[in-house]
């Protein structure tokens, strides 16, 4: 599939998310492999933002979407296309192009300024909404994990898939297995993988693990976009290692938690059994701590500070797991930013001091989101209001 190609695919399945507000099982499948790559995410977040489509009308809208995008593809096909100081222009046309064939498709919905159009809405609550993730394979083919596909059959072997756990079995994988298949979970959703070694990984909501179909040698890693739980099978030939964005942690054989999403701006490492070195963070390589039970790092990816160690109880930042929302003195806009993440949705704030407010709860997270609100409202003295426009959700914070 050529770049134009797949990019004019990309805008059409944005465009059916915002007008219908749902897709359909391959649709969502290969939405979500576009999305696994960090950059495309932040697109797809401006792209939906409405306050955003609607900054873009006026300079979009006198454009000929038709002349305009057969320009874009033809750059984009050019592989000498030059690089010009300040701008990436090959990475500027392909999202360009994303927003032409929104346009082109769909602007009468996506930029009208017509209040009645927008719809929008005062909400009691949001309910969770399971949202199925998204396997990967080596070769490229992408599969949509849903209850009823138990097995999955590769050129790599067959992949059980029972109760929302992947299971690799060693015997069936014969030592003739390669590359790498990469397990997708996006907003609302939680999985499990168990990888050739036997050790077990629990992926939260809106991340992404690569890992190889088969460990070989003497080294086991995998790759993290956002947050998951290890329990690591003992090795002490075979160290294993998770590799993030902004630093990797390596053991032999324990359970840990380990949070990396790139808008929170902080990389930490939550030791629940065992031993890990955390190191190579914030690009520093010669810098690197050893953490035991009862102890979480920290590193501020925003600001280029150092590592901090703690002591904190890993029940509190592993609950996710088994399905709860666990907060112990977390301030409101940390609290909100991973509930977004299952209920998908906005958080803003009337003034910034009402970020800072800190909260202590448990909920469950098949709840609607208003039990934890109402926890939150009457204990922190807080107000909170839930906004429908079209197919999105905003909750704003108020005294």
């Amino acid at each position: 599939m050529s770049l134009g190609n797949e990019e004019f695919i990309v805008a059409d399945l944005i465009r059916k998310e915002l007008l219908l507000g749902e897709l359909s099982t391959q649709e969502n499948a290969f939405l979500q492999k576009w999305l696994s790559v960090p950059e495309n995410e932040l697109y797809y977040q401006k792209v939906i933002d409405f306050e955003t489509l609607k900054s873009k009308e006026s300079f979009y809208s006198g454009i000929d979407t038709d002349v305009a995008f057969e320009r874009i593809r033809e750059k984009i096909s050019q592989s000498n296309t030059p690089v010009v100081t300040l701008y990436n222009y090959k990475s500027l046309l392909k999202y360009a192009a994303v927003f032409l064939v929104l346009l082109g498709l769909g602007s009468a919905f996506l930029f009208t300024n017509n209040k009645e159009n927008q719809k929008e809405v005062v909400v009691t609550s949001i309910t969770p909404k399971y949202n199925s993730p998204t396997l990967v394979l080596a070769d490229g083919t992408v599969v949509a994990l849903e209850a009823k596909k138990e097995k999955i059959v590769s050129k790599n072997g067959v992949i059980s898939n029972v109760n929302q756990v992947l299971v690799y079995d060693t015997k069936d994988l014969k030592g003739a297995a390669s590359g790498e298949n990469t397990l997708i979970v996006p907003v609302g959703g939680i999985y499990a993988v168990n990888l050739s070694d036997g050790t077990k990984v629990w992926l939260n909501s809106k991340s992404s693990l690569k890992y190889p179909v088969e460990f070989t040698g003497n080294k086991r890693a995998v790759t993290l976009e956002g947050e998951a739980y290890f329990e690591v099978s003992k090795n002490l030939h075979s160290p294993f290692t998770v590799k993030t964005k902004s630093g990797n942690i390596t053991v032999l054989g324990t359970h840990f938690n380990v949070s990396s999403y790139t808008e929170d701006h902080t990389f930490t490492t939550t030791l629940a059994e065992g031993k890990v070195k955390v190191s190579d963070f914030d690009s520093k390589e010669n810098e690197s701590v050893i953490l035991n039970p009862g102890e979480q790092s920290r590193v501020n990816t925003k600001n280029d500070v150092s590592v901090t160690v703690a002591a904190v109880d890993p029940s509190v930042y592993t609950a996710w797991k088994d399905g709860k929302f666990y907060f112990e003195n977390e301030n409101l806009k940390s609290i909100l930013a991973k509930m977004s993440r299952w209920y998908n949705f906005t958080a803003k704030f009337e003034n910034k001091s009402l970020e800072q407010i800190r909260f202590t709860g448990i909920a469950l997270k098949e709840e609607p989101i208003d039990r934890l609100l109402d926890i939150i409202s009457k204990t922190s003295n807080v107000k909170y209001k839930i906004i429908k426009v079209n197919q999105t959700y905003e909750v704003t914070v108020s005294k």
